[in-house]
């Protein structure tokens, strides 16, 4: 574990933050357990929570819910979108403009949070699930996504229109989780959480989607994200790793982006 020093958003003050290694990283998401990721002090500057998707249960959502309790999502690996044929959200709404000329208006322009780049992709629910919203759904849903990627990935490349096939029949859209996927550069061109999730999970040898969830704060007058110095502070008591994006990509061999 290293330590960091962290200049405070006043500049009055500074705290240390312990980052665990991508070594401890790995063997936690192999057990199934929780990591916890800052992409940057000068980027987004916000902590999320992780679980690998192929190993998630009720009680792991639970966990992101309430410990960290912002929107959760799913973070795909670039080749998991690609096998499936699956676009990202700005992109299969651009194609609807036509018959809905609102979303011309509304779309996302360059620059607009995210980095300049978008993750978001299409939101989903398993058809088994009854309203696709409690622990237990939710949980399902992105296990057996999980699941059915290694499978699609398994089969090879040439194979989209079967998967995608495969999907439909156990997933439907609109749901209650929606996924965010990798930029096709990967960290050497976008250093964001899905990113730098799905990098750990390769790092891992786990299908390379993960199950993320921002920290938020949940005390005093602060309603915004729970800072890096009490995010790692939590990861600390709890036992659970805490790493940063440059420190992944560095261990990774990956020269990390914007």
């Amino acid at each position: 574990m290293r330590l960091h020093e962290l200049q405070s958003s006043n500049g009055s003050t500074r705290a240390e933050l312990a980052y665990s290694s991508v070594e401890e990283a790995v063997e936690a998401l192999k057990r199934g357990d929780p990591v916890c990721v800052l992409d940057a002090t000068d980027r987004e500057g916000e902590t999320d929570m992780f679980f690998p998707a192929t190993s998630i249960h009720a009680p792991d959502l639970r966990q992101l819910r309430t410990q960290a309790g912002g929107e959760l999502y799913i973070a795909v690996g670039r080749e998991v979108a690609e096998a499936f044929g699956l676009p990202f959200a700005g992109e299969a709404l651009s194609k609807a403009e036509g018959d809905f000329p609102v979303l011309s208006g509304m779309a996302k322009k360059n620059g607009n949070m995210c980095q300049g780049s978008c993750s978001v992709g299409l939101s989903l629910d398993h058809r088994a699930t009854h309203t696709g919203a409690p622990d237990n759904e939710r949980s399902y849903t992105c296990r057996r996504l999980a699941e059915l990627a290694q499978e699609a990935l398994d089969a090879g490349p040439g194979m989209v229109a079967s998967n995608a096939a495969a999907l439909g029949e156990e997933f439907h859209v609109p749901g209650h989780i929606f996924m965010c996927t990798e930029h096709s550069g990967g960290l050497t061109t976008r250093q964001g959480h899905t990113e730098l999730a799905v990098a750990l999970a390769r790092a891992a040898e786990l299908t390379p989607v993960m199950v993320g969830c921002v920290m938020l704060s949940n005390t005093g007058d602060d309603y915004g994200a729970l800072s890096a110095v009490n995010a790692n502070a939590w990861a600390r008591e709890n036992g659970v790793p805490y790493l940063d994006g440059s420190l992944i990509a560095e261990a990774l061999g990956l020269a990390a982006g914007p």
